[in-house]
């Protein structure tokens, strides 16, 4: 029997699928091509192409055609409006997994198209090309031959169920029908890792990087089987799929943690700023979530790196919105820790630029100040946090704690006696909060007026900052680190 023609290919997902195509271009000499292709090459009514200039609307079409189960195919260009539509193919691949789509590029170089199969693109086509070429790489994305199709579609499906035993049967079918099937072998080493064969897994994976070495999922699976086993060979095969894919940001950062793990930190900032560099160019909106993984990796064992992506995040934003208060915050919390705490009062004053009425940026900054040893400002900051919102620490025993033992520390034990009952009151067994209550309850009764902070208008307040030192006492216990709250 022949083979199925691309244009009745194409013509059977139109008229028999009610299948259409959405093409995301401002290439207006593409479109009027493609429409004239569909209603002259193939002879097919024009309403079965949906075209826009808009990312976003884009997007929503085809969730839409997704929850309507009709269908599609998705032309998307390079380049749209100056800018690389990587963020479009990533954010479709996680809205639509199923979704099938055709980058459309001026020119394509081998990292390129690497990255784009990693995202799940189906098909790359150069411009500019012919009716044929065009028609040929549709009826390509929309149909694989059929019986090797829903094999492979029967896979996925018990591999998802956890039902390995059952989806080593059907990756034998596939590999019947295929032997040489990259995807096959990869499915089979899924299949195989599901029931602990961890080693024949591995030779499968191996086999299917063999059958195709730009296909990108069986390197992914050894560097992730290797890692598990904690196998230094993880780093090999990540940097093997960097070498075939360079333009992958997360990927870099796996590198970087590989390399972290060993103790190879200047190696690790190399892989992290390509990282960095790497999403800047493709994938702007995920530069924000790269650096919050990028600091989770580094934090513990290199804070100054940490500092380092979070200031870079921040100063190369042009306008700052409440979204980027958690990069100050956690840019703060960091420097604190590190005993920076007069860089972490100016972090947070910038943060108070965006939104000066955020209770837990100024709790924050009063904690810097506590640990400068400014009391007063500190406690300034606390009750500005209160003013805001007087409920902003309901929940969190760290928070109740610190404001209470500062309001303690500066002998106004009735403000800080509701603080610790607080703590009580979600945990009853806290010594810690028993022990400063009583305190704060002995202080209050051995004081002759009411034990709260006041300001009257007729006399100075007394500034504890401009005290002298007190006399240095021998060893003092470590004060345990304060509770930071998180935005």
């Amino acid at each position: 029997m022949a083979p199925e023609s691309a244009d009745s290919i194409v013509r059977h997902f139109i008229e028999k699928n009610g299948g259409v195509i959405v093409y995301v271009s401002d290439d207006y000499g593409f479109t009027r091509a493609l429409r004239n292709m569909v209603s002259r090459v193939i002879g097919l009514r024009g309403d079965a192409l949906l075209p826009f200039t808009s990312l976003d609307a884009a997007v929503d079409k085809c969730v839409e055609l997704r929850e309507q189960d009709i269908p599609f195919v998705v032309f998307i260009e390079r380049m749209i409006d100056g800018r690389p539509s990587t963020d479009f193919i990533i954010r479709l691949s996680r809205e639509c997994p199923e979704a099938r789509m055709i980058v459309l590029t001026w020119e394509a170089t081998q990292e390129t198209v690497a990255y784009f199969f990693e995202l799940g693109v189906s098909r790359v086509l150069v411009k500019p090309a012919s009716a044929n070429k065009v028609i040929e790489e549709l009826a390509a994305a929309i149909s694989p031959p059929m019986e090797l199709r829903r094999q492979m579609e029967h896979c996925r499906k018990l591999l998802e169920a956890h039902n390995y035993t059952a989806a080593l049967n059907a990756s034998d079918r596939i590999l019947m029908i295929r032997p040489d099937s990259a995807r096959g072998l990869a499915m089979r080493g899924d299949a195989l890792m599901g029931v602990g064969r961890v080693d024949s897994a591995v030779q499968a994976y191996m086999a299917a990087h063999e059958a195709n070495p730009i296909f990108m999922a069986p390197l992914v699976k050894l560097a992730e089987a290797f890692r598990d086993m904690e196998d230094e060979r993880a780093l090999a095969y990540l940097k093997e799929l960097d070498a075939i894919s360079p333009l992958n940001p997360e990927r870099k950062i796996d590198i970087a943690e590989q390399h972290l793990r060993q103790g190879e930190h200047a190696q690790a900032e190399r892989y992290l700023d390509q990282s960095v560099q790497a999403a800047e160019r493709e994938t702007r909106s995920m530069v924000g979530d790269l650096t919050e993984r990028i600091v989770d990796a580094v934090s513990g064992v290199a804070p100054d790196l940490a500092v380092k992506y979070l200031n870079r995040v921040i100063d190369t934003k042009r306008v700052l919105g409440r979204d980027d208060l958690v990069h100050f915050n956690r840019l703060g919390i960091i420097l604190r820790g590190e005993g920076r705490w007069a860089e972490a009062v100016e972090v947070y004053k910038k943060a108070l630029k965006i939104t000066p009425e955020d209770a837990v940026i100024h709790y924050n900054m009063g904690l810097a100040h506590w640990e400068g040893n400014e009391r007063m400002t500190a406690l300034d900051c606390f009750e500005k946090a209160l003013a805001i919102d007087p409920n902003f620490y309901s929940g969190s025993v760290g928070a109740a704690l610190n404001i209470g033992s500062l309001y303690l520390d500066l002998r106004y034990p009735d403000d800080a006696a509701p603080f610790f009952e607080h703590v009580l009151a979600l945990d009853p067994e806290n010594d810690l909060a028993h022990a400063k209550l009583a305190q704060a309850r002995r202080l209050a009764r051995s004081q002759p007026e009411p034990a709260r902070r006041h300001h009257p208008k007729d006399e100075q307040a007394l500034n504890l900052d401009d005290l002298p030192e007190p006399p240095k006492k021998k060893k003092k216990k470590k004060r345990k680190p304060f509770t930071n709250l998180e935005l």
